[in-house]
């Protein structure tokens, strides 16, 4: 490049300084050119150019040290002392004592028109050179070794393969402008506010952080000067207020994306840290950019970056994105994968109510989900997918579907849920609507129903009739121990409606005078008064009345009528079985009732010897409210 700055330009006693790059070398060449009058032949010139290695220039914050090295020539003979290397100190020392409208002007047209060579009018040449060295040294390290500079140009000093982007003339007039054709003057006019970090910046008011953000930033990104703008705007929406504006962020480093693909890499890791700070609450375009990022970033920041909890707001703003990068792959995909497996079953459940079609995949890694009454509630979960269930939790999931009033595989699921897990889910659940609907299937297991029934964990009686309503008396085996029914009816002490009871209590007559159950007693005790007052008053429907009479005897010519049917059969059961004694005499509470019964057992010879052992009976209780009916008996038996 020519030393000269064109003709008719003189230099001032201090020279001015030229910057350009000499990439094929990988250097940079700062120089500073002085008149040389004392030369015999006109207009020459002494240039010290100063050749930089790149790795060095990038160590520089300050062209203070640069600027002190150049030395001018005294003449031809000490050419010689200029061929040696030569040590320049770092300095960190970058604010200028300068108006800030021409810095202003300058950056302006730097920045918003990157493509054109800026002009801009000469002053004091060391307030030049300051400025100038202090805009070079403000940028980061790969845009520094390409910017071209200079404070004095008479002409464009710009050469093929080497553009000077900013130069300094002496007057701004239509026929020196001539000689620029491709340039553009700067101006305070339009100035672009996001540019202010770069003023606050060259007057030493941001310390070194905006520098060091440029410095890191800027390394792998692309656009030489068009990235600035950009750049800055990042610097501004992450470190200008309190809380980064990470919306804004987004959008500058998308304004970078003209450049290639994943530039700034490490300002793109920033954002995805800062936006995992609060991932559940960012807006959605700051979650895209997190997600379409982490491939990028995670390697280099695994540690630092919560994957999976990126992966479980994910699930919850898109289940379809989250399953398909679950098909892809990559960070993310890896992460939701393993979110299915640790994420908050409630979490699960509000992502499946828009994607039920996700369910069969998710209960398979997460079978609990089946346990739980709101995975069952969502519309068009698949009743069938129960049938995975696992012995073990069977019970459980049972509860889950009456909870949700759903009730489509009841007998796959009975077969398989533990008995005592069964009882409390009746229990809990009896207000289900689909409760009658798995109390018919548990009829169809009656070994099951038995042990239900004999769980104890059944306090609801309208739970255990409608158990009845779905069983044939006999049904319910009783090979040892207290009959199943009368365990559940000592346990299921709430009440239930007239027919209900009448139901109940014709159901357990007709099991009690079958030959199945073991307390066949106990059975008629629960049942005597509730149905012999149902049949006296006729409250009965047909097909209960039926049920009633189904194995009541024939009755002898003077007891025709369902009444006196039941209590004969009633006597005749305790007196040829020979059952409990103790409970004959406390069958019911209606002293009347109990009269009757008495007189019944007085007709027969077997009947008044059976009695005698019910006096001696109740006489052993010591109950003073049964001494009218010991005394009765004793009128009976004389």
């Amino acid at each position: 490049m020519s030393d000269l700055s064109g003709p008719g330009v003189k230099p001032e006693d201090s020279g001015y300084l030229t910057g350009y790059p000499l990439e094929t070398l990988g250097k940079y060449v700062l120089a500073r050119t002085w008149a040389a009058p004392e030369m015999s032949r006109p207009g020459c010139v002494w240039t010290h150019s100063l050749i930089i290695d790149n790795a060095d220039l990038a160590a520089f914050s300050s062209a203070e040290g640069l600027l002190s090295a150049f030395c001018r020539p005294t003449g031809l003979s000490s050419k010689s002392t200029y061929a040696n290397t030569i040590d320049v100190p770092v300095t960190r020392t970058h604010s200028v004592a300068l108006p800030d409208h021409r810095a202003q002007s300058i950056v302006n047209a730097l920045y918003t028109i990157p493509d054109q060579i800026v002009l801009t009018e000469t002053e004091a040449a060391d307030d030049d050179e300051l400025l100038v060295s202090s805009i070079w040294m403000q940028q980061w390290p790969r845009l520094r070794r390409t910017f071209g500079f200079c404070t004095l140009s008479g002409i464009d000093r710009s050469s093929k393969g080497v553009k000077l982007d900013l130069q300094f003339v002496r007057t701004m007039d239509r026929q020196n402008l001539a000689k620029f054709p491709d340039a553009v003057t700067a101006t305070g006019k339009n100035f672009n506010v996001a540019l202010k970090p770069l003023l606050a910046d060259i007057a030493g008011k941001k310390g070194y952080q905006f520098r060091e953000f440029l410095k890191r930033a800027g390394g792998d990104v692309d656009g030489g000067r068009r990235a600035m703008l950009p750049l800055c705007r990042l610097y501004s929406s992450l470190f200008g207020n309190a809380d980064p504006d990470l919306r804004s962020a987004v959008d500058a480093l998308d304004a970078l994306a003209i450049f290639g693909n994943h530039q700034a890499r490490l300002v793109r890791a920033l954002i995805v840290r800062s936006a995992t700070e609060n991932i559940e609450d960012v807006e959605n375009e700051v979650f895209d950019f997190v997600v379409d990022s982490l491939d990028l970033v995670a390697q280099a920041n695994e540690k630092m970056l919560p994957i999976e909890r990126i992966a479980q707001a994910l699930w919850l703003r898109s289940p379809k994105r989250f399953m398909k990068e679950i098909q892809i792959g990559g960070a993310i995909g890896l992460a939701s994968q393993q979110a299915l497996e640790t994420m908050e079953a409630s979490k699960l459940i509000v992502g499946l109510r828009e994607n039920v079609k996700f369910a069969e995949y998710i209960v398979e890694l997460r079978p609990e989900l089946l346990e739980r009454p709101d995975f069952w509630e969502i519309s068009g979960v698949d009743e069938t997918l129960a049938i995975g269930a696992k012995p073990d939790s069977a019970g459980r999931v049972v509860a889950a579907l009456l909870a949700a009033d759903r009730a489509g595989i009841t007998v796959q699921l009975i077969g398989r849920a533990n008995s005592d897990e069964l009882a409390s889910a009746f229990e809990e659940h009896s207000n289900s609507s689909a409760l009658s609907t798995w109390l018919a299937a548990l009829a169809s297991f009656p070994n099951k129903a038995a042990e239900v029934l004999a769980s104890g964990r059944i306090c609801n009686k309208a739970v255990v009739v409608g158990l009845a309503r779905a069983s044939e008396p006999d049904s319910v085996p009783n090979e040892f121990g207290e009959d199943p029914w009368v365990i559940a009816s000592r346990y299921s002490g709430t009440s239930v409606s007239q027919p209900d009871e009448d139901y109940f209590s014709a159901f357990l007559m007709s099991r009690a005078l079958g030959d199945r159950s073991l307390s066949q007693a106990n059975l008629i005790q629960i049942s005597y008064t509730t149905l012999y007052r149902a049949l006296q008053f006729s409250r009965l429907p047909w097909e209960v009345e039926r049920l009633a009479k189904w194995r009541l005897d024939s009755g002898s010519w003077f007891s025709w009528d369902s009444c006196s049917r039941l209590r004969e059969t009633v006597v005749k059961r305790f007196v040829k079985n020979d059952l409990d004694p103790e409970i004959f005499g406390k069958l019911t509470d209606d002293e009347n009732l109990a009269r009757a019964l008495i007189n019944e057992a007085a007709e027969t010879g077997s009947g008044r010897r059976y009695l005698r052992e019910v006096r001696k009976r109740l006489k052993s209780t010591h109950d003073g409210k049964l001494n009218s009916r010991v005394d009765y008996i004793a009128s009976k038996i004389k």
